[in-house]
């Protein structure tokens, strides 16, 4: 088992710390502002969904949807039963499975997913709040989630940090990552967002007739 070596930060600057008090923010009511720009988004895109045709485009659309909820479920699994709560925290530092080839699966798994709904919506319009919900995770939450990692796992985060890069995947695992089991049930919690973008597609869909 690692040691954890805290180590001593120098205050932070301003800007930072304002990013990363959004960022905290943002983290808690994820789920809420993603349900609230989809909404304000289908009022706004009017996009007219047909279902009866699948073209190789939507099936390709919704196949990044299916991969980036396994993304998510399987770095969720070996994450650990924290990762659905609404405050940054971590009893441990996540080095093994996804996290042994890159530092945030979650997220990756998100954009991944995100991109599939942009495909099955068909209006590239919708690129644009896509773009502005991953912007805020890039500059806001990620940043708070560091700062807790440097924070609370010191040394040992920073060692993870110069190995393991954090979004273009390594090739090979990170020799030092931890050997840990896979856990079935914060994996298996993933059903609420698989529900959340169900209700999201069938929420287009209703809106959808509404502008014909």
């Amino acid at each position: 088992m690692h040691e954890i070596a805290p180590t001593i930060s120098k205050p932070d600057h301003w800007f930072t710390q304002a990013t990363t008090t959004v960022g905290r923010a943002f983290f808690a009511r994820r789920l809420l502002f993603g349900l609230l720009i989809a909404v304000a988004a289908a009022f706004l895109l009017r996009c007219h969904l047909d279902w009866s045709h699948w073209s190789l485009w939507k099936v390709l659309s919704a196949t990044l949807v299916l991969a980036g909820l396994f993304i998510r479920a399987l770095a969720d699994g070996f994450a650990g039963r924290h990762t659905r709560t609404e405050e940054i925290e971590a009893p441990r530092l996540s080095t093994g499975g996804p996290y042994a080839f890159v530092r945030n699966p979650i997220y990756i798994g998100s954009m991944v997913l995100g991109l599939g709904m942009v495909g099955l919506l068909g209006n590239w319009i919708a690129l644009i709040p896509y773009a502005a919900v991953f912007a805020i995770f890039y500059f806001s939450v990620i940043p708070a989630e560091e700062q807790f990692l440097r924070r609370t796992f010191g040394l040992q985060y920073e060692e993870y940090c110069r190995n393991v890069p954090r979004w273009v995947p390594l090739l090979r695992p990170w020799p030092k990552a931890e050997k840990r089991a896979f856990d079935w049930k914060p994996a298996l919690g993933e059903w609420r967002v698989a529900l959340a973008v169900i209700g999201i597609l069938v929420f287009f869909t209703i809106t959808s007739v509404m502008w014909k």
